[in-house]
């Protein structure tokens, strides 16, 4: 069994989003230019179709054309979307083969921690803005994927759930290091085997988690 191991994890209150895919290496590689840090790397995650891409790069390296294939869209449409995630930091070339008297580049995702706070009040407003824009693109992605999943009929139904619970402030620190847990602990048992292609007999799922206030609760935010 596999899953795609790309975990992300939105919580402004550590200012950080957590990327948990490939181990993090130096990149040996010529290819485009890292930006700085922070909000470029998550305005380039807070588009549907770089998030899938981000995904599968996750899974293992790739090509371009690989992924444009698992995605059913034509290569030139991903090149833009590649060379933004790789000036971004988030993906890097990891090496390149010859094939047929052209030369394949292979991509893989690196490893980051994402979205540190930087100085100053207008660079703290664009970074809120940028993260809040990566949420709605995975919330967004998550509601294609379950209406898509309840438009078919047989195989394995999608699974939505919602707990409203009610606790003391001091609990909620606890009740999220449980569910971060179990995420990992998801993310552990199906860990990708490099020895078994991406895509061999196996289905892609996603689990999208969210832990917030329920609102409105008489206030506004």
């Amino acid at each position: 069994m596999k899953l795609n191991n790309g975990l992300f994890l939105v919580n402004s209150r550590v200012r950080a989003i957590h990327s948990c895919m490939a181990k993090p290496r130096r990149s040996t590689g010529a290819g485009a230019p890292t930006l700085q840090a922070n909000v470029a790397e998550l305005r380039a995650l807070a588009h549907p179709l770089r998030l899938r891409i981000m995904e599968l790069f996750a899974e293992s390296p790739k090509t371009t054309k690989r992924v444009a294939e698992l995605l059913g869209e034509p290569p030139t449409r991903l090149y833009h979307h590649v060379a933004a995630l790789e000036r971004a930091g988030l993906i890097r070339l990891k090496e390149t083969r010859k094939n047929r008297g052209t030369v394949e580049k292979w991509y893989q995702a690196i490893s980051r921690t994402l979205g540190s706070a930087p100085d100053g009040a207008r660079k703290r407003g664009e970074n809120a803005a940028s993260k809040r824009a990566v949420a709605m693109t995975v919330l967004e992605q998550s509601r294609r994927e379950v209406v898509n999943a309840m438009g078919k009929p047989g195989g394995e139904p999608p699974m939505l759930a919602r707990l409203v619970m009610s606790a003391p402030p001091s609990m909620l620190p606890k009740v999220r290091q449980r569910l971060y847990g179990y995420l990992k602990e998801i993310q552990a048992e199906f860990e990708r085997d490099e020895s078994v292609p991406s895509d061999a007999e196996h289905e892609r799922w996603a689990m999208t988690l969210t832990f917030a206030p329920v609102w409105p609760k008489g206030d506004r935010p």
